[in-house]
């Protein structure tokens, strides 16, 4: 008798769940505008992501994203009866997150996304997918496609900015081909790249189920952050170091709790900045050594 109590405490539970759940996703698209259902979207639900794989479990899709998250030293957050799994971690001075999104409507399109934090005092906007997407699409700013002076680019993307300058100065040699890899990844060329003063968000068509996908989808919106962050420090007059200079000092790096050089045996990173410390230091200050962060975590790994 009490096992079948538990057994219709937990269907009620799970019921109720999913209830809660179709009615909050029904009310949440009849608010959403055309653009933001086309183009934002929502988190997956794991019923959605199920049914445009045909039904198949998302055993395997779970696995990748928690191997992801152990290979970055992040947190996999998978709440099962709701959402598609998600992973955090951090990179550099940001926060990743790692997720797959939906359109809304009858046929919703699937991608997986990544977004991240963006340096405090970012104010530009920027706009970047491929010529094919139709021209509603292209206009919603009410500024003109950018051109950046590349033969091969400029007729494949539409470039969509607050400040011309600034799109043709992120848009380097580098930077280009950064682009060209994502929008190569599983051959299906839709990608998004959208940035403004809250996040950095990089979106690729289709579910990316397979670790080896997941990873180099990963790399390559790392090194779109990357030339984010350069930029911003071009423009904010920081000096950036050429690779090479000081590269001895930065083989022995010096824990900034007790002043000491960190061997590589005993060492640990800041899972926020990468701060190299001691572990003994970091135990005894508590938290990252480096002024305003305040990450209490650490990694072995870098």
């Amino acid at each position: 008798m009490e096992l079948l109590v538990i057994f219709v405490i937990i269907f009620v539970v799970y019921g109720a769940g999913w209830i809660w759940q179709t009615v909050n996703d029904t009310l949440r698209d009849i608010r959403r505008s055309n653009w933001d259902s086309r183009v934002y979207g929502q988190i997956a639900s794991a019923r959605s992501v199920r049914r445009s794989l045909g039904g198949q479990d998302l055993g395997r899709l779970r696995q990748a994203f928690q191997r992801f998250a152990e290979l970055h030293d992040g947190q996999m957050h998978d709440r099962q009866l709701f959402e598609s799994p998600k992973v955090s971690f951090s990179y550099q001075a940001s926060r990743g997150l790692l997720s797959i999104y939906q359109s809304s409507g009858p046929a919703p399109q699937f991608y997986t996304q990544l977004t991240f934090t963006v340096p405090q005092g970012w104010n530009h906007r920027l706009e970047i997918f491929p010529q094919r997407f139709r021209d509603d699409d292209v206009r919603y700013m009410n500024i003109d496609d950018i051109r950046v002076g590349d033969d091969v680019f400029d007729p494949r993307y539409v470039v969509k900015s607050d400040d011309e300058s600034f799109a043709r100065e992120f848009l380097d040699v580098p930077t280009r081909r950064v682009v060209e890899d994502l929008r190569n990844i599983k051959g299906n060329d839709k990608i998004l790249i959208s940035l403004n003063a809250s996040r950095l968000m990089v979106r690729k068509h289709s579910i990316l189920g397979e670790l080896s996908d997941l990873t180099a989808f990963a790399e390559l919106s790392c090194r779109v952050y990357d030339r984010l962050v350069s930029s911003f420090q071009r423009a904010s007059g920081i000096e950036i170091v050429e690779e090479g200079v000081g590269a001895e000092a930065a083989d022995d790096p010096v824990c900034q709790v007790c002043g000491v050089a960190v061997p590589r045996d005993g060492r640990v990173y800041c899972r926020r900045c990468r701060t190299p410390h001691h572990k003994d230091c970091w135990e005894f200050n508590g938290q990252c050594s480096t002024y305003a962060c305040g990450e209490k975590r650490f990694s072995y790994r870098y």
